[in-house]
């Protein structure tokens, strides 16, 4: 597939290389000389220098024999004009980043549709989204998801007092919730791998599994963690994360607390917000933090715009007695060392912003988030071609090769999601996730090609 994207930051490389790596032929447009030659240095991709909003730019990168474009620049016009242009060259797919509430909000008169956008990606709404997923799952190490969060996949540490302990996995999963959890990933000594029915959950393993949103209070059941519930939340920021945030919270959090450093911006977000305290102050001076009783907070989250305090107020939050600690990480590079000092989960914008699209294009390999927990297995999601050998078989055959070196964790059909089995035939068209060693996504990938 010829693939457009019209802007060079962080979402913008990140795509590139993700796409790349799935076999797609891109081009990139960036306005900012240097930073094209640094992205040509890294990657082997068209890149042209020039503006996003010129016609004779967007030709010279290949537009005109486009299928998609994918217009993530900082400037929402700029976003919205590329897919108006693209749509006019005959491109089929055009995706747009936008933020501005003056094209989102409820009962805007705007039809971007109109404009050219097929598909809109607003970072505020992907971020709420991942943040609020977290929040959900008691202890989680790790949350993300696929399909706009109709499947998601956790991580967890086992531990001693937990009901799954002592049981193989092929009695305890299904006799929970017939089919509905697959466990997908295991970090057992140091070594990581494919978990197979056999295995029996020790204290300290490290596991991974998948299922569908709907099975997640089972879930919770079996892991003795149902119950659990978030009563008091503290959001510190002063941005629409933040007031989307709490209005999220508002609806399943029975005490919720905004605390927003800028006093004109917090009185904005109190007009806004049913239901939830408004408090102005600095989340990153203690005596506030003390003030809305953070030490009593099932969870806390640094949702400002800069990274710098989102991390510190999350620290000194932890430090009261807070509960699960989240901060917003505008250097992604740097999460890590934030995990590291501290904070229980750190959500990059950029990154979560580039999953969301390749959530979108399908076929894209979401290596990211395992590959960040340093794990040697990754995630894809990849769609079963017509002809292709996997649907030739029940998967107990076709997947006979690839056994304990990667596993298919979930199938997309008709708008349905499937916890596969072994007699489970994959059939054209078909959207499945799968968990494998690096090494052996190629041979995944040839399993999955039209034929």
């Amino acid at each position: 597939m010829q693939i457009l994207i019209v802007g060079g930051g962080t979402v913008g490389f990140e795509l590139a290389v993700q796409l790349q790596r799935a076999g797609h032929d891109v081009a990139l447009v960036e306005r900012d000389p240097q930073r094209c030659a640094e992205i040509e240095e890294k990657l082997d991709i068209l890149v042209v220098p020039g503006h996003g909003s010129s016609p004779r730019t967007l030709e010279r990168a290949g537009l005109p024999g486009a299928h998609m474009a994918i217009a993530v620049t900082s400037v929402d016009e700029v976003n919205i004009l590329v897919c108006g242009l693209a749509m006019q060259y005959g491109v089929e797919t055009r995706i747009a980043r936008i933020r501005s509430g003056e094209f989102l909000r409820r009962g805007s008169h705007v039809d971007l549709s109109a404009l050219g956008v097929t598909r809109v990606i607003d970072p505020e709404h992907v971020m709420t989204r991942i943040i609020e997923q977290i929040a959900l799952v008691p202890e989680a190490v790790e949350v993300f998801s696929y399909h706009d969060g109709q499947v998601l996949i956790v991580r967890h540490i086992i531990k001693e007092d937990m009901p799954i302990l002592g049981r193989p996995l092929s009695e305890l999963l299904p006799r929970a919730t017939p089919h509905q959890f697959l466990a997908v990933a295991l970090r057992r000594d140091g070594t990581d791998r494919i978990p197979v029915g056999e295995d029996v959950p020790r204290p300290g393993d490290d596991f991974t599994t998948i299922f569908p949103r709907e099975a997640l209070p089972d879930y919770l059941e079996l892991l003795g963690l149902a119950g659990r519930k978030v009563r008091k939340a503290v959001v510190a920021g002063n941005g629409r994360t933040a007031i989307q945030l709490c209005e999220h919270f508002s609806r399943w959090v029975d005490e919720v607390i905004l605390v927003d450093r800028d006093a004109e911006h917090g009185r904005e977000a109190a007009e806004s917000l049913d239901g939830v305290e408004v408090i102005h102050g600095d989340p990153t001076e203690q005596d506030v933090l003390r003030e809305v009783n953070t030490g009593k907070a099932d969870l806390f989250v640094g949702a400002g715009r800069e990274t710098s305090r989102n991390v510190m107020s999350a620290l000194l939050a932890k430090s009261e007695g807070a509960g699960k600690v989240i901060a917003v990480s505008f250097e992604p590079h740097s999460n890590r060392l934030f995990r590291d000092i501290g904070v229980d989960h750190v959500v990059s914008p950029r990154r979560a912003m580039a999953q969301e699209i390749m959530d979108v294009i399908h076929r894209g390999r979401l290596s990211v988030e395992l590959q960040l927990r340093g794990m040697n297995l990754e995630s894809l999601e990849i769609k079963a071609g017509e002809g292709s050998k996997i649907t030739r078989a029940p998967l107990h055959e076709v997947w006979q090769p690839l056994k304990q070196q990667a596993i298919a964790g979930a199938v997309f059909r008709g708008g349905h999601t499937l916890i596969p089995r072994g007699n489970t035939v994959i059939e054209p068209g078909d959207d499945v996730i799968v968990v494998t060693q690096p090494k052996m996504v190629s041979r995944i990938q040839s399993l999955f090609r039209e034929h």
